[in-house]
């Protein structure tokens, strides 16, 4: 080895932040699993010169070759000029938070090595794009292929974040995965569809993928939806159901704000996503008679279901929407959740296999007295 380079799945200059005051000046996410590292003095001077780099080693003195020794441990430098994950440039930050901005250079150098693609929506590229006045989100929301949510949760597993399994995922019928935080304090939404979209999950995503842009996050170039295809988005968002009850007047006034900030390009992002039935109301207060076509629009075939109150009615109803070679598995975690979803209803990530068995039971037991409480 001759020469040493930068490497991370994200990094931060915070010479501005107010982490600076501790006198830390760079954080790193390593390219191997565990948790952000702040560098400061030595170690951060010699990793930016890594970054800008490469440093060769007949350049450094003993010391600092024991210092990029303890880097590479860290899995924040390499004597491999062409590792995937070399770090070039350094930025500061532009979420309000550092740790946000983090997450999604890591998502999206996670979801690369495992060749998967994924588009970012919502949160603070809203706000970024004039689509939204609130600039923080309290999660990271994402968007892939049908498939892929599994896939990108295992391989997100390694760096803290648990797959929160319910009884429909991987059916049509949930629209995301997701992936309760450990030590990041930041969950993660990995969306597969969304609700009020009717074009079958693929070719929607592959529609806004197609049509996407880049944005930096934390060094990290990452894909988001241009502003018309993310008002809708934004817009559908604001009228989905709440447990079964439709969107209200403020729901509307909402969607109505972000529709109108996007423009009549939104039009045929509705026609082409088939969105219409949801957002007919918001779209004739913006667009008036231009709207008119989206009155007469067909639901999307799972509205049906959203639009019930009862969990138990919502259930059978959702049931009816999946092949019938799907329905007995569902019906079997229904009744018999995942154990790390039943650890997480239960508050303890490390209760044991007896504790999980008697969680079940006991739910069980419950949904067995409420049915016979109805009769």
């Amino acid at each position: 080895m001759s020469v040493w380079i930068a490497i991370g799945f994200g990094a931060l200059d915070l010479v501005e932040s107010e982490y600076a005051a501790d006198g830390f000046d760079i954080v790193v996410v390593p390219a191997t699993p565990g948790g952000p590292v702040f560098l400061l003095g030595e170690g951060a001077e010699l990793w930016r010169r890594m970054a800008a780099g490469p440093v060769t080693v007949a350049s450094l003195s003993a010391h600092e070759q024991e210092v990029a020794r303890g880097l590479a441990e860290m899995g924040l430098a390499s004597g491999d000029e062409g590792h995937p994950s070399r770090v070039r440039e350094l930025n500061r930050p532009w979420l309000v938070s550092l740790f946000h901005e983090l997450v999604y250079a890591l998502i999206s150098n996670v979801a690369a090595s495992e060749g998967i693609d994924i588009l970012f929506i919502k949160g603070p590229t809203l706000h970024a794009q004039g689509l939204r006045v609130r600039e923080h989100s309290g999660d990271v929301d994402c968007w892939v292929r049908p498939g892929d949510d599994r896939k990108l949760a295992g391989a997100m597993e390694a760096w803290g974040w648990t797959p929160l399994f319910l009884p429909f995922t991987g059916t049509t019928v949930t629209h995301s995965l997701t992936l309760v935080a450990g030590e990041w304090g930041c969950a993660v939404d990995v969306h597969t569809s969304f609700p009020g979209i009717g074009l079958p999950p693929t070719e929607a995503f592959e529609a806004l993928y197609a049509g996407s842009e880049m944005r930096l996050f934390a060094g990290a170039m990452a894909r988001t939806p241009r502003v018309p295809e993310h008002a809708v988005i934004a817009a559908l968002h604001d009228m989905r159901p709440y447990d079964g009850v439709p969107a209200g007047a403020s729901a509307i006034e909402k969607s109505e704000f972000v529709l109108r900030r996007g423009g009549r390009s939104v039009l045929p992002v509705v026609s082409r996503l088939d969105a219409g039935f949801v957002l007919s109301d918001p779209l004739e207060r913006v667009f008036g008679q231009e709207a008119a076509p989206f009155k007469t629009a067909a639901a999307p075939r799972d509205w049906g279901m959203r639009l019930e109150t009862a969990s138990s009615r919502r259930h059978f109803k959702a049931l009816r929407l999946l092949p019938i070679r799907q329905r007995p598995a569902v019906l079997y975690r229904l009744v018999w959740p995942h154990s790390d979803t039943m650890r997480i209803a239960m508050g303890d990530r490390s209760a044991t296999r007896l504790a999980v068995l008697r969680a079940r039971v006991r739910r069980v037991g419950v949904s067995v007295r409420k049915l016979i409480s109805r009769r």
